[in-house]
């Protein structure tokens, strides 16, 4: 078998050379040689052994030594585990990771910045290969911090972006979204539209949607306002005073993701369902089915997981070290019969 131990191009064979004959990735042949069997099935590491010595490759030892620090696992950190939007995110991280046989490691910050940065120091005790961090927000300099640091491990953010631009990260194209939403309403006649929204202090993603709405509401097409609260406690006295506002006109509310939106059919008075629109950024297949359907801007979260772990793996282990970039993906506009009128 050791006669066929060079390529066809006379070279020593390579772990490349090995995973495309044994049709595995090279992290697959990595943890192979470093005895790392889990997730491996005896028949692909027979198929790997037999391979190495068919081609008689030898692996560089002094190379191994400097790998072997490569974990295989990403850590992810998640603002909030128990909101819908998040677990489709981690089901498209997932799918990224799975196929180039990465772990991950996933922790849930539940919305508190001090549980947020314990997370991630512990995702870098565990040696994890690199972070992507949906953050909580209000935490923008400490992250920078680290992204600054000399030793720092590659880190991508999700649905978040911190300015200035110190990692990648990968958001929806929030004021797009917005316009095409406030556009489909004047469309359908409505006079005006009331943007329900959490607190947005240090969370790009109701920040930018509210700069869109607002800035939409100045061009003077239709008329508006943006509705901040703390606590769902809080709407049954402030939503009826905010609906009378536009007494005579059709008016829609548009929340600013799912929760937002189940906190104003929790609240909505009797009196104004069937009268006011709804409308939300959402998960379709949520929104199709709530009720006789509420039109929504579905962000494709699991499209936005898979570009966030394929921007993390090309830095954390394909070598990539070119400029970090900001990947805004654009919304679907999915039209139901809260919209219709």
């Amino acid at each position: 078998m050791g006669a066929m131990s060079r390529t066809r191009t006379n070279r020593q064979p390579s772990m490349g050379d090995v995973a495309a004959a044994v049709g595995v990735s090279k992290t697959t042949i990595s943890r192979y040689l470093h005895g790392e069997f889990g997730y491996m099935s005896e028949e692909t590491r027979e198929r790997i052994a037999a391979v190495i010595d068919e081609l008689g490759y030898r692996p560089n030892k002094m190379a191994q030594g400097l790998k072997a620090t490569v974990s295989h696992m990403v850590g992810v950190t998640i603002a909030d585990i128990g909101n819908p939007f998040s677990s489709l995110l981690l089901k498209g991280i997932q799918q990224v990771c799975r196929s180039r046989d990465v772990q991950l490691l996933v922790s849930d910050s539940n919305n508190q910045v001090a549980l947020e940065r314990t997370n991630i120091e512990s995702l870098l005790d565990a040696q994890v290969d690199g972070l992507i961090v949906n953050t909580v927000g209000g935490d923008d300099a400490w992250l920078a911090d680290y992204c600054a640091s000399a030793d720092h491990r590659p880190m991508v953010l999700l649905d978040r972006i911190v300015e200035p631009i110190d990692c990648d990260c990968v958001s929806t194209d929030n004021r797009a979204g917005v316009a095409m939403m406030l556009d489909h309403l004047l469309e359908r006649g409505y006079g005006a539209v009331v943007f329900v929204t959490g607190p947005a202090e240090g969370v790009s993603t109701r920040t930018a949607r509210i700069e869109g709405v607002e800035s939409y509401l100045r061009d003077g097409r239709i008329d508006g306002e943006v509705l901040v609260y703390e606590d769902a406690a809080t709407l049954p006295s402030t939503l009826p005073g905010v609906l009378g506002r536009y007494a005579g006109r059709r008016v829609c509310l548009f929340a600013n993701n799912d929760e937002t939106m189940r906190d104003l059919l929790e609240t909505l008075p009797e009196s104004a369902r069937g009268v006011v629109g709804l409308c939300a950024f959402a998960d379709e297949r949520w929104a199709r089915y709530s009720g006789e359907g509420i039109t929504c801007l579905d962000q494709n979260p699991v499209a936005m997981g898979r570009a966030a772990a394929t921007a993390l793996i090309s830095r954390a282990y394909d070598g990539a070290d070119g400029p970090y970039e900001v990947t805004r993906m654009p919304a679907r506009l999915c039209v139901f019969a809260s919209t219709r009128g």
